[in-house]
């Protein structure tokens, strides 16, 4: 079988970019970048915006760059994007620390015994959660085999070994984002809701708001989905900026609570709907820094297109033209 993909040396990669239209540097840097990215991360990566497209919209093929499209333009979005998922990771790490405590809160308050997560009596009576309920429940287990198996100190083991059990609150620390989401998905109604009473309770107090709608479950767990989404991608260094959720559920009782009658959330959930919810959730200095970097990110990258207008990597980003009024 004829290989078509044969290999290619850094110069011929660049030979092929500047046939298909693209402006390539000649100083070395272009070579350089492909040296510290690859070209599939880089250019396969985030082309899209700089290919030609026909009447209806769709890329021309064989791939042609739109005039006046550069290299630089490339590495400038991959930059942007970079620096995008190390922003998210820190807001989304500070959820999820948070929602760990919480729950695990929630749930001793409501079962003290020791390893009461284990008892599947302690979940969901639904009996279409049981699947889940069990796979929880083995995940939880597995984790405090191995993590007791361990050669290394750790929490667990030493809760293992001295007190034979491990409580919730130390178990947390040692879950995935995934982990915690399908706990509190699982969790009988009443933890679930002691839960998003805690978070609405702590947005009152910390943002001044007598009046607000109080977070329910089903918005806590909208939350969640969308965290659990992005949290995948930025934890696997995936392309980020353009990520979204198709069809998410309950915007409305987002945007209610938000309480702002000009805030458009679209129906596809990307980044701006996920910093936009996760003010719902996370202590307000924390979102103080999350929006100043953002905001900052945005602004620093705004003359960096040039083939492109602004507008449209932020329409790529599913982000209003007028972002600075939100964040």
């Amino acid at each position: 079988m004829e290989d078509t993909k044969p290999f290619k040396t850094y110069r011929q990669q660049l030979c092929i970019l500047r046939a298909r239209g693209l402006e390539v540097p000649t100083d070395g840097k272009a070579k350089q970048a492909l040296e510290r990215i690859g070209y599939y991360t880089l250019i396969n990566g985030y082309k899209h915006l700089f290919l030609a497209r026909d009447s209806y919209g769709n890329i021309i093929h064989p791939g042609k760059f739109i005039p006046g499209a550069s290299f630089r333009e490339i590495v400038a979005l991959y930059d942007l994007d970079k620096e995008l998922r190390s922003i998210l990771y820190d807001g989304l790490l500070a959820y999820e620390t948070t929602l760990g405590a919480e729950i695990s809160y929630c749930f001793s308050e409501k079962y003290p015994e020791k390893h009461a997560y284990l008892a599947m009596d302690n979940f969901s009576t639904n009996p279409n959660k049981l699947p889940q309920i069990l796979k929880t429940i083995s995940s939880l287990s597995s984790t405090i085999n191995r993590k007791a198996s361990e050669r290394r100190d750790n929490a667990i083991k030493h809760y293992v070994n001295n007190h034979r059990h491990v409580p919730l609150w130390v178990l947390v620390n040692f879950l995935t984002f995934g982990d915690l989401n399908y706990f509190y998905s699982n969790c009988t109604e009443d933890v679930k809701v002691a839960v998003a009473k805690a978070f609405t309770k702590k947005r009152k107090e910390e943002y001044g708001i007598k009046k607000t709608p109080s977070l329910t479950p089903d918005v806590i767990e909208t939350i969640n989905h969308m965290v659990n989404h992005f949290r995948n991608a930025v934890a696997h260094n995936e392309i980020t900026y353009s990520k979204y959720i198709y069809k998410s559920a309950r915007l409305k009782s987002i945007k209610n609570m938000l309480n702002d009658s000009s805030l458009e959330l679209q129906s596809q959930a990307g980044i701006f709907k996920l910093i936009m919810s996760l003010k719902l959730v996370l202590d307000k200095r924390e979102y103080t820094i999350l929006i100043k970097r953002i905001k900052s990110l945005l602004d620093s990258y705004q003359y960096s297109f040039q083939s492109v207008s602004f507008d449209g990597i932020l329409q790529d980003m599913h982000i209003p033209q007028n972002y600075s009024e939100y964040l």
